[in-house]
C-alpha cells in the first residue's frame, strides 16, 4: 500500500464510453443527493459531498492526434492510461472517451485540493520517456461537482460537463501549447448568494466563464506542471 493509499497491486478498472453512459448519470444523481442531505453550504462537509470530472487530453507532435494503434499509438494509450492509473486511487473511476483523451471521476474530493489531482495526473504522464519521446503533451481540464448549493443539473446531461472540462482545459493553449498544464473550476464564494439554476450556470460557463468568476458564482484554478507531485 502506498502512502496515499493506493495498492499498487491492483490495477483501476477502465470504463469505456458505454459503460460511462451508465455509469455518470447514477454519480451525478448520487452528488446531488449527497450536496443536498449534507448541507453543501457548510465547508467542513464539501469533501463528503464534492466529486471530480477530470478531462485529460493528449496530443502528439504539433498538436495533431495520436497516431492509429499499428503505427505506435496503441503503446502511447497504454503509456497513458498506466500514468493515470498511477496518479488516481483503486476507488476512482477511470474511463476513455476517445482514443486521445481519458476520464477520471474521483470521489470525496475537498475543493481546494483538486489541483492535486491534476497535478499528479500531468506529473505521471509526464514522467513517461515513452511519451516524451513520441512528443505527446497533455492537458487537463476538471470541475469540482456540484457547482451550485442547489444542484440540479440533469444527470442525463452528464457529456455537457464533459464538454465544459474539455473547454476548461483548452484555455490558453495557444500561448503554450506544448506545456503541460490545464485549469480547473469549481463553485465559487458567492454560490450560496445566486439563484441561477445549475443548468443555466453551465450553459453561461460556455459562454463567459470569465464574468462568472469575476462575480464569485465560480472559481478558476489554473494548473502548471509542478515536481514532486
Amino acid at each position: 500500500m502506498d502512502s496515499d493509499g493506493t495498492d499498487p497491486g491492483v490495477a483501476l478498472p477502465l470504463a469505456d464510453l458505454d459503460s460511462l453512459r451508465v455509469f455518470m448519470p447514477y454519480e451525478i444523481r448520487l452528488a446531488q443527493r449527497r450536496a443536498m442531505g449534507w448541507g453543501i453550504a457548510a465547508e467542513e462537509t464539501l469533501q463528503h459531498t464534492s466529486i471530480g470530472l477530470y478531462l485529460l487530453q493528449a496530443a502528439g507532435p504539433r498538436e495533431g492526434p495520436l497516431p492509429p494503434d499499428e503505427d505506435g499509438g496503441f503503446e502511447l494509450r497504454a503509456q497513458l492510461v498506466a500514468g493515470a492509473r498511477a496518479a488516481l486511487r483503486d476507488s476512482d473511476v477511470l474511463g476513455v472517451i476517445s482514443g486521445s483523451e481519458l476520464f477520471a471521476v474521483v470521489h470525496d474530493l475537498e475543493p481546494h485540493q483538486s489541483y492535486v489531482v491534476a497535478q499528479r495526473l500531468l506529473s505521471a504522464t509526464a514522467r513517461s520517456e515513452l511519451l516524451r519521446g513520441a512528443g505527446v503533451s497533455t492537458r487537463v481540464g476538471y470541475l469540482v461537482y456540484p457547482l451550485t448549493t442547489q444542484p440540479n443539473f440533469p444527470p442525463l446531461q452528464w457529456t455537457a460537463l464533459v464538454d465544459l472540462a474539455r473547454a476548461v482545459s483548452l484555455r490558453g493553449i495557444s500561448n503554450t501549447p506544448k506545456a503541460p498544464s490545464g485549469f480547473g473550476i469549481m463553485r465559487g464564494p458567492a454560490a450560496s448568494d445566486n439563484d441561477i439554476p445549475e443548468s443555466d450556470l453551465v450553459d453561461l460557463a460556455f459562454q463567459d466563464l470569465d464574468s462568472l468568476v469575476g462575480a464569485g458564482l465560480l472559481s478558476l484554478q489554473r494548473i502548471h506542471l509542478m515536481s514532486g507531485l
